[in-house]
């Protein structure tokens, strides 16, 4: 398989609290702005919390357990949410899925980790960081420099060390009409 960053980025558990440069984050962000978006709506706005911001912990706590453990050890959360109720359509979520995996490709290329995730406490979210009531949460993605695997748990050395398999083609790739396999 190639090794473009595409075929590279994975859901890592992995990660370093090592400082992540503001150029870097300048080109993750310009990366994830120059995403497909349905009638150029650009629905999204982003949020970027580092390491060192009095909000990074606070997010942590709106997390679900299993994503803190992994999340506390990152360089920089984005919280993907969308940008205003006047424009949302049913593009809304699908374009702001294609800026993040922007995002994680553009993140993948400078060598960083990423993982998006998907558990957090709404509310809690939009009160640390100020988003108003009208705008969805989408997702949170954690960033950061790979990490120490001597300093993961038994469960996170487990994922980190699982295989990343997809699907054979045949599965979900179908010409013409549904059963018409690859």
């Amino acid at each position: 398989m190639s090794e473009t960053p595409i075929f590279k980025r994975k859901s890592s558990v992995n990660f370093s609290p090592k400082e992540i440069s503001n150029e870097d984050i300048e080109l993750i962000i310009k990366a994830s702005v120059w995403a497909p978006s349905s009638r150029n709506r650009q629905p999204w706005r982003i949020i970027a919390i580092k390491k060192d911001s009095k909000k990074f912990n606070a997010l942590i706590e709106c997390m679900s357990s299993g994503n803190q453990s992994m999340a506390k050890s990152s360089g920089l959360i984005l919280i993907f949410s969308t940008n205003n109720e006047k424009e949302f359509s049913p593009k809304t979520f699908l374009d702001i899925g294609f800026s993040g995996q922007n995002a994680m490709i553009q993140a993948t290329e400078l060598g960083l980790e990423t993982h998006p995730i998907g558990g957090w406490d709404e509310e809690s979210v939009k009160k640390v960081t100020d988003i108003p009531e009208y705008s969805k949460v989408a997702f949170l993605l954690i960033i950061g420099n790979p990490g120490d695997l001597s300093d993961l748990s038994d469960k996170l050395l487990e994922k980190h060390n699982k295989v990343r398999e997809r699907n054979p083609l045949e599965q979900n790739f179908n010409y013409d009409e549904w059963g018409k396999n690859f």
